[in-house]
This record gives structure tokens, C-alpha cells and sequence, in this order.
């Protein structure tokens, strides 16, 4: 029999430090990771052997997207000016979803940059972007 399932975002957590993020924009990428480099490169000699070599980067970027007026938007105003003056604002960064169990944990987080700031007519974004060290994903 073929396996039906339902996801919802409302089982999806994500986490900086002690901070749950609240207040997601709308779509379909508004929590995105991507690793920075391939985990291997390879090499094909002259007779056609290859050889590869772990690249051993486990460096990533986060991107989460946020309404602009999430209350989120604040506490991680308050992080990024911490880190930006004392240093402060490395953490964990969690993204899970409780309904499948699948587990993504950045060891060492921080806020790249603050995010753009546009106001208009209609509600806008606020994107925030995250780098970190060592992205680890769990498949349970």
C-alpha cells in the first residue's frame, strides 16, 4: 500500500541559543540550509583513476525568513548587536521537525549580517541570515 503522510510547518522548531523563533514569513523556503562546500573532491588521472579527498569543510549558511513584525525580529536585533560589540553572539542553532524527527544542528552559529529593512504598503520580510561552522543533519 502506498505510505501517505501530512506535514505542517507548525511541527517545525527552530532554535538559536535559547531563542524559539516565532513569527515565520509565508512560502516554501522560509527556513533554508545549505552546506558551503562539496564533502568531496576528486580527480581523474591520466588512465581514468580517480581519487577523491575529503574536503572536511562542514561550513553553512542558514537563512530563516521572518514577518516584520515578529517579536523574533527583536531578541535577534539584541544577539547581533551583542555580537557585534562584545563578541557575544555565537550559539547553537537547531532546526527540527517533531513530526519526523529529522534534526538539523549547527554547533557554532552567529548572524552574518543584519537583514535588509524594507517597509511599504504590505507586510514585508525580515531575512535573516546565519553562518556556522559544522552543520550536522539527523534523519531519524
Amino acid at each position: 500500500m502506498p505510505e501517505f503522510k501530512t506535514f505542517s510547518f507548525s511541527n517545525v522548531n527552530v532554535i538559536f541559543g535559547i531563542l524559539e523563533i516565532q513569527g515565520f514569513a509565508d512560502g516554501d523556503d522560509v527556513v533554508t540550509i545549505e552546506f558551503e562546500a562539496d564533502q568531496f573532491n576528486d580527480m581523474a588521472g591520466a588512465k581514468g583513476d580517480v581519487v577523491r579527498s575529503q574536503t572536511n569543510d562542514n561550513r553553512c549558511t542558514a537563512t530563516i525568513k521572518l514577518l516584520q513584525n515578529s517579536g523574533s525580529n527583536k531578541d535577534l536585533t539584541i544577539v547581533y548587536n551583542a555580537d557585534r560589540d562584545l563578541g557575544t553572539g555565537v550559539s547553537p542553532l537547531v532546526v527540527e521537525d517533531k513530526e519526523t524527527g529529522e534534526t538539523y544542528v549547527i554547533n557554532n552559529a552567529w548572524i552574518r549580517k543584519y537583514p535588509n529593512v524594507i517597509r511599504g504598503q504590505n507586510v514585508n520580510t525580515m531575512e535573516w541570515v546565519f553562518r556556522g561552522d559544522f552543520l550536522l543533519p539527523v534523519i531519524v
